[in-house]
């Protein structure tokens, strides 16, 4: 019997052992979210200045300066926004404390020069870092090629660089939070840099044996987080552990309690693990799934749809309108238009497809086994029409709009972020056009010729 009390201390140690790690592990997936969300939005945000330089070739100092003074006081991450035309800086904004920029050759810069030859030569984003900016503090450099496009040829322009505050990333992310007790590490996995660089905190973090792992996708690599307890079992936990041994020997009866109560743990930790995976694949506020279940379908979808020759579209949907009521009636309110937005989005579409939640009011539809450009049409004017019901909360009435980018596998991208890059810069196209409306990446009419 006390060999029995011996064996049940051991695995309740494991049990708080497990519990302890479970916490930890939602506790750098929070972190992980919160950079990944602060890079989504400081990242997407200059999607339209480069759209105009690309369709326009050239862009005047004090138009660049009016638009890089709004996107800058949207996301304070964002240290300054620089066009580069022919690799040379020639735009700063704001110019004060960044003269050091002007002039400066991207592709041949001692520091700098390998993320933009690697920018150039895949045609995609790149975010390089992070540096010691000239311009003074610490930033990861986020670079996007510009094109210009004509019916004959594609031309390169030069590129957008948007320092991001790597310091105010951090802070953001609740990585320097006291009640975290961890101790972490990152650093790059793939990228611009050589691979396995710890940039950030305590080496000997990635080496520790009991250390979490886990990665950060940063547009053409990635970043790997590592972390470490602090902290041991809690003291109540140790006592209890020691008075159970203790008690083997004299108190026998005490094991059919105990069993019942490790069998107890057992089921709440069980349940505690199903909540933190719910919690890390469906967005809290709609309930929907978010950007880490999407990868996941998204995979599967591809493998159905190549197996039976079948389409995959995307829809990226964006409300027209949303952000006027945050602004009037205050971010409760407009969370509870978003619940009501997504209930109606979830009893739209069909069984077989999926939506998704991407942050703020904006929203993907992944769309399987469609035959003809009428089906997406009709499944895309039913989710319009879900979106022009009046929205009623407590005394108050809403009517929103929505604009619509469609993107079809594999016409438009063979990967998820394709796909998303090619369907977010049509539904931009449909916002431009006026909202409220439709519009494809490409000519639908060749999406459903196979």
């Amino acid at each position: 019997m006390a060999l029995i009390f011996f064996m049940m201390a051991s695995l309740y140690q494991q049990t708080l052992e497990e519990q302890q790690r479970a916490v930890q592990i939602e506790r750098v997936a929070e972190i992980r979210a919160n950079i990944e969300g602060a890079f989504n939005g400081a990242t997407n945000l200059t999607a339209g200045l480069i759209a105009f330089v690309s369709s326009t070739g050239e862009i005047s100092q004090d138009f660049f300066n009016q638009l890089s003074e709004s996107l800058i006081a949207q996301n304070h991450l964002i240290r300054n926004i620089t066009l580069a035309p022919g690799n040379i800086i020639r735009y700063v904004y704001p110019l004060a404390g960044n003269e050091a920029a002007l002039g400066l050759d991207l592709l041949n810069h001692p520091t700098q020069g390998e993320a933009t030859k690697v920018m150039i030569e895949t045609g995609k984003p790149v975010l390089a870092g992070p540096y010691n900016l000239v311009q003074g503090g610490v930033g990861v450099i986020h670079r996007v090629p510009i094109f210009l496009k004509d019916e004959a040829d594609v031309t390169y322009w030069g590129l957008m660089s948007t320092p991001i505050d790597f310091t105010a990333l951090l802070e953001l992310s609740g990585i320097h939070d006291p009640k975290l007790d961890l101790s972490l590490a990152m650093r790059s996995v793939e990228g611009t840099g050589t691979d396995g660089v710890i940039f950030w905190g305590d080496e000997k973090v990635f080496s520790h044996p009991n250390a979490l792992h886990t990665y950060i996708s940063v547009l053409n690599g990635k970043w790997e987080i590592a972390a470490i307890a602090e902290g041991d079992i809690p003291v109540s936990g140790q006592r209890l552990i020691l008075s159970v041994k203790l008690m083997g020997g004299i108190f026998a009866l005490l094991t059919a309690f105990m069993i019942w109560q490790l069998l107890r743990m057992n089921e709440r930790l069980h349940a505690s693990q199903l909540q933190y995976r719910q919690l890390a694949q469906h967005d809290s506020l709609t309930g929907l799934p978010n950007r880490i279940l999407l990868s996941d379908r998204f995979e599967q979808a591809v493998s159905r749809a190549e197996r039976n020759r079948e389409n995959l579209v995307l829809l990226y949907m964006d409300l027209d309108g949303f952000k006027r009521i945050n602004d009037d009636h205050g971010h409760q309110t407009g969370d509870l238009a978003l619940a009501e937005i997504a209930k109606r989005f979830r009893n739209t579409i069909r069984s077989s497809d999926s939506v998704i939640r991407m942050g703020g009011d904006e929203f993907i539809v992944l769309l399987e086994n469609v035959h003809n450009v009428d089906a997406v049409l009709s499944i895309s004017d039913k989710l319009l029409k879900s979106v022009s019901e009046t929205i009623k909360i407590n005394s108050l009435e809403f009517n929103l709009g929505m604009s619509i980018g469609v993107a079809c596998f594999p016409n438009d991208g063979l990967t998820l972020d394709q796909l998303i890059t090619a369907a977010d810069h049509a539904m931009y196209q449909a916002k431009t056009a006026g909202k409220n409306q439709i519009s494809w990446s490409s000519d639908p009419n060749i999406y459903f010729a196979r």
